[in-house]
């Protein structure tokens, strides 16, 4: 018989090493792990709002027994259990994060609801193991609690594309795909689906969340570095400077191209600047000819970062986000 605290360690472990898995793959701009931390709260604490409604929800929708109607179980768990939790997790989200301005592109949307998914499946990753054992542990580390952050982050994705488009259909959408997803899992289990089906359908899960990841890492507006991740040791007043003003060029990484925002025009040859071709230390697809003309202006009082592009008062001498100074 495991030790008590063996299996508390147990029950909580896979919940945070998971939390870290996520927060890392926002390689662009990472979230600050406070707001990560507090999601990851909330998400615990949404296990109580939804305990109350599933226990209100089991006496319209009875919970599946021996005997049950496949049409019972299905209601039960994609309405009582599915949709029920996954809202609550929206919810953990929505309270704080969503609100904040570090949530500022698609991938938060993912990190953030991830989180709040943890927390909510560490908590009931307590309730199972301890009264249950290591062995259900072992096996709720590598499909429960994973699964729950999986589910979660669908939904993510379709809140990040909302925060940054506006809409709340995209919010629904991610919704309803959260909870066929999870309603799905928990119903072949009930109905004593094979291992092979369940299987199929959580690696579907992992190739859904992986594609949609990728696609966020490629909607960041963060991918634009002045220095590319592979030369962080050459200082800024070394790096490509544009030919005619001398400021810091902005390599844009899906034209392929350095581009000046005080000239407002791309560098036609960075070799000759006194480094090699970007080309040739940042691996990019170059999709069509670069063009000439610059990026949309910042608005009426304001202006970009000459080192970093972050938006901010035209009378502002120096960047709040990397201290550049703008003279």
């Amino acid at each position: 018989m495991a030790s008590l605290d063996l299996l508390l360690v147990m029950a909580v472990a896979p919940g945070l090493f998971f939390l870290w898995f996520f927060w890392v793959r926002d390689k662009y701009e990472r979230e600050p792990a406070r707001l990560l931390l507090s999601t990851f709260l909330l998400g615990a604490l949404a296990i109580i709002p939804a305990l109350i409604l599933e226990t209100i929800g089991g006496l319209v929708i009875a919970a599946p027994e021996e005997g049950s109607s496949p049409v019972q179980t299905l209601l039960h768990y994609f309405i009582v259990i599915a949709f029920v939790e996954e809202s609550m997790k929206y919810l953990a989200v929505r309270v704080k994060a969503y609100r904040s301005k570090e949530f500022n592109e698609v991938m938060d949307g993912i990190v953030y609801s991830s989180a709040a998914a943890l927390g909510f499946a560490t908590v009931e990753n307590i309730l199972y193991v301890l009264p249950r054992g290591l062995g259900v542990g072992l096996l709720r580390a590598v499909l429960s609690v994973p699964g729950h952050a999986l589910d979660s982050g669908m939904f993510g994705f379709f809140l990040g594309l909302a925060k940054v488009r506006g809409g709340t259909g995209l919010v629904c959408a991610g919704l309803m795909v959260a909870t066929f997803f999870h309603g799905l899992w928990d119903s072949i289990l009930s109905l004593g689906g094979d291992l092979l089906l369940v299987l199929l359908v959580y690696s579907s899960q992992w190739v859904v969340v992986a594609l949609m990841m990728r696609r966020a890492a490629r909607l960041s507006p963060f991918r634009e570095r002045v220095i590319p991740a592979l030369i962080p040791l050459i200082r800024q007043r070394w790096a490509a400077t544009c030919p005619k003003c001398g400021r810091p060029l902005v390599f844009i990484e899906r034209y392929s191209g350095w581009f000046c925002y005080s000239c407002r025009r791309y560098a036609s040859e960075p070799a000759s600047m006194g480094i090699p071709s970007a080309a040739s230390y940042l691996p990019v697809a170059v999709r069509g000819r670069p063009p000439q003309e610059a990026p949309p202006i910042a608005h009426p009082g304001t202006k970009y970062c000459i080192n970093c592009r972050f938006l901010m008062p035209e009378s502002s001498r120096y960047c709040s986000r990397c201290g550049a100074a703008q003279s």
